[in-house]
């Protein structure tokens, strides 16, 4: 069973692994300790779909939006222009909520087809998504602290949703 077999594999890799049971998906898999600080990722195979996503939603505390809301929206524009330039080095989908110039949630998600599944494949896939995040983390630290790096942390409730984060 391709869960099983994804599981394996990341346990392989020592990433711990948990399920979430969702009547949308035919499995739901979290990742924890993704970036070695007890970060998550969503694998995550919707009912009918042939493919599985690949994801991590950082959510940014308040003190970085306030800090945010202090700066123009034109730097505000330009900073988010960047990133999401640079994002697509990645090659990874990414999208930011409520809006790009206010961003209180930020999803990077990768797909793979199931013909195309192999361990090499599906890994490869999974590091695009973590170092996706880890530019965003790196991006928004060092653009306003050295000692902020870690001042948007992934969400809990990204993987607490009844309905799947990434699809």
């Amino acid at each position: 069973m391709l869960k099983d077999k994804i599981k394996r594999w990341l346990e392989n890799e020592d990433f711990a692994v948990s399920e979430r049971p969702e009547d949308v998906s035919d499995f739901h898999l979290v990742i924890s300790n993704l970036h070695g600080k007890g970060t998550f990722a969503d694998i995550v195979k919707l009912k009918n779909k042939d493919f599985v996503i690949l994801g991590s939603a950082l959510q940014n505390p308040p003190e970085f939006l306030q800090l945010l809301s202090t700066m123009t929206e034109k730097e505000r524009s330009d900073f988010f222009n960047q990133i999401q330039r640079e994002l697509l080095k990645f090659r990874v989908d990414h999208e930011f909520h409520p809006n790009k110039l206010m961003p209180e949630r930020m999803i990077v998600r990768d797909t793979v087809y199931e013909e195309d599944i192999t361990r090499t494949i599906f890994m490869e896939h999974l590091k695009r998504v973590k170092f996706a995040s880890l530019f965003l983390l790196w991006s928004i630290g060092h653009k306003f602290s050295p000692d902020s790096i870690q001042s948007s942390t992934p969400h809990p409730s990204s993987t607490s949703s009844s309905r799947p984060p990434y699809g």
